[in-house]
């Protein structure tokens, strides 16, 4: 009796998931184009950690100048050094399709984290329902996160080549 109890805890826990899942708002601005996903999306299947925000239009405006200013500084082009000439600058940067999600740190910093992906072949519907992980593909897909209170880039990782 207890198992038939969780199996149905379990199976209307994952309906009410399906019914009340949101998507992420598309947004764009000069030069880019991105979905700004929730502070109470489900990224990856897994709840939504202490300390996330829905970052704002306004926040992500920042945030994308704050990358772009960053892109031919020697942290940006070190963090590219296995290509010969480094494919990630602020010509390419308009190329990539953003997802957006943002995090207020302990010391009250916000924070965007961008993932940054080119070349496939999706709607936006697709890009809209989760964050995307992929796995090689190279500069196609790349992550970064933006601090918008100190005005500075970390984490950066390019996807490795297969």
């Amino acid at each position: 009796m207890n198992i038939i109890r969780l199996f149905v805890i379990a199976a209307l826990l994952l309906a009410s998931n399906q019914l009340y899942a949101q998507h992420a708002k598309l947004l764009k601005g000069k030069g880019y184009k991105g979905f700004v996903f929730p502070k109470e999306y489900a990224v990856w299947g897994f709840p939504p950690e202490n300390g996330r925000y829905t970052p704002s239009s306004e926040d992500i405006e920042n945030a994308e100048e704050i990358l772009a200013n960053s892109m031919n500084t020697a942290y940006m082009l070190n963090k590219q050094k296995q290509y010969k000439h480094p494919p990630i600058n602020r010509k390419t940067l308009k190329r990539y399709i953003r997802q957006y999600v943002g995090h207020v740190l302990p010391d009250s910093s916000a924070v965007v984290e961008i993932f940054l992906h080119r070349g496939l072949d999706m709607n936006d519907e697709d890009f809209a329902r989760d964050v995307l992980h992929v796995l090689d593909g190279g500069a196609n897909h790349w992550y970064i996160r933006v601090n918008l209170s100190k005005k500075e880039v970390s984490d950066m990782a390019v996807n490795g080549i297969s």
